[in-house]
């Protein structure tokens, strides 16, 4: 029998992904089996409590096959059965659980925040930093945020205790007015005059970190307008309820309109967000060749190509004369 430790380390068990992922739950116990080798094995994984274990049945003397779990067993067909026994463990690990790795409470918060509001999830980008990962930014894989566990003193802290600190984005020359050294540092590890960062063990309000999160993602999309995240949306939907009927605009319209052409990538973003298509006419907003969007959030292309021949606008091989219906108001 294999403990599987070892393959859960800074990982957490999903519970409600095992039964999707085919375990079967009996009493307190979740139960995943497959049979290998044109039926003639079959791996069992037992999750249960503490015991994470897993076995190799051998189905024709109804044994367990313990050469698998033994270092020194050599031979082609060990070698494919472990190779098998192991990919798959590997894939229920990598589908049934979520990293683990930051323990703080704030740190999991932060986690939450960014998932919920830009849908971002952390990257493990170096294998010799285990405990270090990153946020990016989709619209143009800018970073924006670090999520890291060093040492105190590394913060010119008298202390070798472990903490969890977050590094993020701040106006370039500007962060020595709110750097305390108490609760937000000079960048590590990052550019001392455009980073800051923040220990996450609540000396600083969750509140305000969120403030610091949002700002640094705005600073990560080359925001030049001056407006927040929330701000963008709002003046995107708003203009979109101007166009009228019969019209296209193209996303480096809206982009002009938000006061940066720069902001293009960013328009997609907020439309495929959009909380109502009725109220919000996203389906009016075209790439700069007249194309429509494969990927339109009510439905795909087929949808706004429908939605705009409603309005009169005549769409051939998915595409639109912007010569003709090309808006041209408030630019």
């Amino acid at each position: 029998m294999r403990n599987l430790e070892k393959y859960l380390k800074n990982k957490e068990i999903d519970y409600s992904k095992l039964l999707k992922n085919g375990f079967i739950k009996e009493n307190n116990e979740y139960i995943y089996k497959q049979k290998i080798q044109n039926d003639q094995f079959e791996i069992i994984v037992n999750f249960s409590g503490d015991n994470k274990t897993s076995k190799l049945m051998d189905l024709l003397c109804e044994e367990e096959y313990v050469l698998v779990d033994v270092e020194d067993s050599r031979g082609e067909f060990v070698g494919k059965l472990r190779e098998e026994y192991e990919n798959i463990l590997k894939d229920i690990i990598n589908s049934c659980t979520t990293e683990n790795i930051f323990k703080s409470n704030q740190s999991k918060e932060i986690i939450k925040y960014i998932k919920e509001k830009y849908d971002d999830d952390l990257e493990f980008l170096w294998e010799k930093f285990e405990n270090d990962a990153i946020w990016r930014n989709k619209q143009n894989n800018k970073w924006y945020g670090l999520l890291l566990t060093i040492t105190k003193d590394k913060l010119k802290i008298n202390s070798k205790e472990e903490i969890e600190i977050l590094d993020l984005r701040y106006p370039k020359g500007e962060n020595i007015n709110i750097i305390n050294n108490e609760t937000i540092f000079p960048g590590y590890h990052m550019n001392k005059e455009s980073w800051i960062t923040v220990k996450l063990d609540y000396s600083l309000d969750t509140s305000q970190i969120k403030e610091l999160i949002d700002n640094s993602y705005n600073l990560s999309i080359g925001n030049k307008c001056g407006m927040a995240g929330d701000d963008l949306s709002k003046k995107v939907f708003e203009y979109l309820r101007l166009i009228p009927k019969g019209k296209v605009v193209t996303y480096k319209q809206v982009a002009e309109y938000l006061g940066n052409k720069g902001l293009s990538r960013v328009v997609g973003n907020i439309l495929h967000k959009n909380p109502d298509g009725d109220k919000y006419p996203c389906y009016k907003v075209l790439n700069s060749k007249g194309e429509l969007a494969k990927a339109f959030v009510f439905g795909g292309e087929d949808e706004q190509k429908r939605r705009l021949e409603k309005d009169g606008i005549e769409v051939k091989n998915n595409k639109v004369d912007l010569k003709i219906y090309q808006w041209k108001e408030l630019q």
